[in-house]
């Protein structure tokens, strides 16, 4: 498959690094979340005593978010021209969600294995809320906005693929707002198979334009 097109290349990098994030959630970050069911001992002791993995694992989710944004930034620049005001938005909103987002790893990453447990609670649930609830949401705003500049375009199917990604991001940002283990679990679970799974349909779509 021939992949000239930047989009295309963005793409397939996005889903890649994003099946990278979703292992290393499983393995190195969800031992120190409070996810349902956790204990906050447990969660301290594997931030403080696997700091390495714990550290790698924030890294890959660096990782994509920076894919994500390049691969927004592909389909601004692709669907600019058509709607220069929603592409000009999305990226806006897109970028403040990885500032967002790289702040909330910080504390989870660098601060949160300094404190005590009253504190680290409070470090925890901060973070979850600005990750969880806008960073995330931010992304799903941009990348609603992106899909709809691109809709003239787009074939129906991938429009339509396109609607479980966003309803499970929003689906996330409410969960995570209101402190949800639950409904953030669930939502994740749609959200990373429905968005990688989109995503590379996306690269194949445009790898078959560009060809």
């Amino acid at each position: 498959m021939k992949l000239s097109s930047p989009a295309a290349r963005a793409a397939f990098a996005a889903a890649g690094v994003h099946v990278l994030a979703a292992g290393a959630m499983l393995v190195a970050l969800e031992p120190g979340l409070p996810v349902a069911g956790s204990a906050l001992a447990a969660r301290m002791a594997h931030v403080s005593e696997r700091t390495a993995v714990w550290w790698l694992g924030w890294l890959v989710w660096h990782a994509a978010d920076f894919a994500l944004l390049a691969f927004y930034v592909a389909l601004a620049a692709r669907w600019g021209r058509w709607a220069p005001i929603r592409c000009r938005l999305a990226l806006l909103l897109a970028g403040a969600g990885l500032a967002d987002d790289l702040g909330a790893q910080v504390v989870y990453m660098a601060v949160a294995p300094r404190l005590g447990p009253e504190a680290f609670v409070v470090a925890e649930a901060v973070a979850g809320v600005l990750t969880g609830y806008v960073a995330n949401g931010l992304y799903t705003v941009a990348g609603l906005l992106l899909v709809w500049a691109g809709a003239r375009e787009l074939p129906c199917y991938l429009v339509a693929l396109s609607l479980p990604v966003w309803a499970a991001g929003f689906g996330l940002s409410a969960a995570s707002l209101v402190g949800s283990p639950d409904g953030q679990f669930w939502s994740v679970a749609v959200l990373m198979p429905a968005f990688i799974g989109w995503t590379l349909l996306m690269g194949r779509w445009l790898s078959a334009r560009a060809s």
